[in-house]
């Protein structure tokens, strides 16, 4: 009996010296002297109240720019988005929230790059689930997260303080400027500091950079939206959610943020996608929100809203604040709608629109002696199309093409540089886009 009684106070004792060595590390060897997510949780546990809670990825925390809505609304307003957070981490957000405020709406971003996650038990990486789990407080609810989102496996990883995921660095410069934050007091003040954005506050981040009119462009071919692996992990939480609002009367709605049409016509099957979300939430009694099908009368956006593909810019920003407190300040309770404000699928948005080429995939062949040009386009007569094609090496611009309808454009051998491809409809030029290429 003495013998065990010493292993295992020993062990106690390993235990307990493991964690008082490593908590410091772990703390120092983080990387989050400059994290918007770490800003945006220090900013939540300090409001006075929150009315309007915004749940989902970086859609959401490069979406709504909560201040300007709070003041438009009267209402108090604020963003969780955290980066590719999942699901589960939305809900225990929530969890979170309920707890602490008396919310009254809760707006839950469908992207469907995150509704096509695969299932928790399948999850492997967890730098997303870790990122939220650092922003709760509540020790129940964070440990019912953590046991959620993966399998036991990977248990030791995620209750310990330092591990795979976590964020850590051995970078001497950051630690350097971790220790130099921590003496001087920013780190305490979570201040986020990036030179191509700002944190607007209330979770929203600004990306000064944006996509120039008509530069869109790919050097890959995007797959289909998965819609028939969206797991019954995902709908399953969705449900939780729904529950959690019924009992607190909080009023939840579903929606989707817009995306640059040549993201969503890179895709090929978005209409897929949204029915999916329409007819799962109509089963449910809910009503699906999305703004990839808003007719322009509530919300127009160029290229240059964008600050990639499918985040919005801080210009983007601004102009979808306007229309989201326009819509969901009033519209949204008109009588159909539906049927106002949104295309019934977005194929028919394509057909009502104006004949464009959103922007090209250009596409350099295995062999690397070919450029494939393929517009990304709602023009039904591709012939229409014409290019001119030039190519930058070594500080000058030479014209490989003019004028012309081929789309297989042979690369200047043994070169590298960029391509560069001017594309028009009928003569008026619509895309002027860029990508690197290495010739053999």
């Amino acid at each position: 009996l003495l013998f065990w009684a010493r292993r295992i106070s020993g062990f106690v004792v390993f235990l307990l010296l493991f964690f008082l060595l490593t908590v410091p590390v772990a703390f120092l060897l983080k990387d989050d002297t400059n994290s918007y997510a770490r800003a945006l949780f220090h900013e939540f546990y300090d409001q006075e109240g929150i009315d309007w809670l915004l749940m989902g990825a970086s859609h959401t925390s490069h979406g709504v720019e909560a201040n300007t809505a709070s003041a438009v609304l009267g209402k108090k307003v604020f963003n969780t988005g955290t980066p590719s957070q999942k699901i589960d981490g939305s809900y225990a957000i929530l969890r979170q929230a309920v707890k602490r405020y008396k919310l009254e709406k809760v707006f839950l971003e469908l992207d469907f790059a995150i509704t096509c996650e695969e299932p928790f038990s399948r999850r492997t990486g967890f730098k997303a689930e870790y990122i939220v789990a650092s922003g709760l407080r509540d020790r129940a609810i964070k440990t019912d997260y953590l046991l959620h989102c993966s399998r036991p496996v990977y248990y030791l990883n995620s209750f310990l303080p330092i591990g795979k995921d976590k964020l850590m660095t051995v970078n001497p410069r950051k630690i350097v400027g971790k220790i130099t934050s921590l003496v001087s007091g920013d780190y305490f003040t979570c201040t986020y500091r990036d030179p191509g954005s700002e944190y607007a506050g209330k979770g929203c981040v600004l990306d000064s950079d944006s996509i120039p009119d008509g530069s869109f462009s790919n050097s890959r071919r995007e797959d289909p939206i998965p819609v028939g692996q969206i797991s019954s992990d995902w709908m399953d939480t969705v449900d939780s959610i729904a529950a959690l609002c019924r009992e607190n009367n909080i009023e939840l709605i579903l929606y989707s943020m817009p995306g640059s049409d040549f993201y969503l016509n890179e895709r090929e099957n978005y209409d897929e996608y949204y029915n999916f979300c329409r007819d799962f939430l109509k089963v449910r009694g809910g009503v699906y929100y999305d703004f990839n099908l808003a007719k322009p009368e509530i919300l127009s956006l160029s290229d240059s809203c964008y600050h990639d593909d499918n985040h919005l810019s801080k210009k983007g920003v601004y102009v979808w604040t306007d229309s989201f407190c326009d819509f969901f300040g009033a519209k949204y309770k008109e009588e159909n709608c539906l049927e106002k404000y949104f295309y019934h699928s977005y194929a028919e948005k394509m057909e009502k629109i104006s004949e464009k080429i959103f922007g090209l995939h250009m596409i350099t062949s295995t062999d690397r002696k070919t450029m494939e040009i393929m517009p990304i386009t709602n023009l039904a007569d591709k012939k229409r199309i014409t290019y001119d094609v030039y190519a930058l090496t070594g500080g000058e611009e030479s014209l490989l093409a003019k004028d012309t309808i081929n789309t297989s454009i042979a690369l200047p051998a043994g070169k590298s540089g960029k391509i560069r491809v001017v594309s028009y409809i009928d003569g008026v030029k619509q895309n002027d886009c860029t990508e690197n290429f290495a010739a053999f």
